[in-house]
């Protein structure tokens, strides 16, 4: 029996438009259709290692990626010195991007390892407030470290609660400071703790700048009123912002 000529015309729009939508998610996940020129370039010359490639082939959040390379290609041309620092590691996606971006740089890892705390969780709204204990508790420092690889003598680990996790390093100089902790006190603890500490012209990005994280929120918006700071937004899933320290500052304790 032959179809109706409309249910024909509506099979093959149907058809049309999921080809269209395969293609769309291959290329938005898999492609290379939004890489900015100057990663398309260096991509052509071979100066990303395959490492990079293909890990950056199914990160999910392209707009993120671009940004920690940029970032880190403008820290290796203005000749900013310091390590990296990430609060906030939880599986080490986002890490093992830095490290393969950076491999020579010093990659310091804070984290509890275990999930949020109580007293976090405790004074939150939004959505952080429907979380528990149990939320980013499903890692380990050895899961961590076996999936960020490469260099491991570059990966330093700082188990435990921020800023406690802290001590011993506070005559440290970091370049990149990648927070990721979505609760107000590790947040507010990390710009307290990494801003003075920032080398002339390095930056500080924070993840999931947006209405769902209400404590996080009010944690950078109290810390760069405080300290006169500017926010950068970065169009990326989660809304994330950067604080610059000006080269004419002195990276001093504050």
């Amino acid at each position: 029996m032959h179809l109706p000529i409309l249910q024909l015309v509506n099979f093959s729009i149907i058809l049309v438009v999921l080809i269209f939508l395969i293609k769309y998610s291959w290329d938005m996940f898999f492609g290379e259709t939004y890489e900015p020129p100057a990663w398309g370039k260096a991509r052509m010359e071979k100066q990303l290692s395959p490492e990079l490639l293909k890990f950056s082939k199914n990160y999910p959040d392209k707009v993120r990626l671009y940004n920690f390379w940029l970032q880190i290609q403008r820290l290796e041309k203005d000749n900013v010195t310091g390590d990296f620092a990430e609060l906030g590691v939880y599986k080490g996606q986002s890490a093992k991007l830095l490290h393969l971006m950076a491999p020579a740089r010093t990659l310091r890892l804070f984290d509890t390892f275990e999930g949020f705390t109580e007293t976090d969780l405790k004074p939150e709204r939004g959505e952080a407030a429907s979380y528990s204990t149990k939320n980013f508790a499903d890692t380990s420092i050895n899961k961590v470290l076996k999936h960020i690889g490469g260099d491991l003598s570059k990966l330093k680990i700082h188990a435990g609660y921020f800023p406690d996790s802290a001590k011993g390093l506070e005559n440290e100089s970091f370049a990149l400071v990648n927070i990721d902790a979505d609760l107000y006190n590790p947040v507010k603890a990390g710009l307290e703790f990494f801003y003075p500490r920032l080398a002339p012209g390095g930056v500080i990005i924070i993840h999931d700048y947006n209405h769902r994280w209400e404590g996080l929120v009010k944690a950078v918006d109290d810390y760069t009123t405080k300290m006169n700071c500017n926010l950068v937004p970065v169009a990326d899933l989660d809304s994330s912002v950067m604080i610059f320290k000006p080269k004419e500052h002195l990276a001093v304790n504050e």
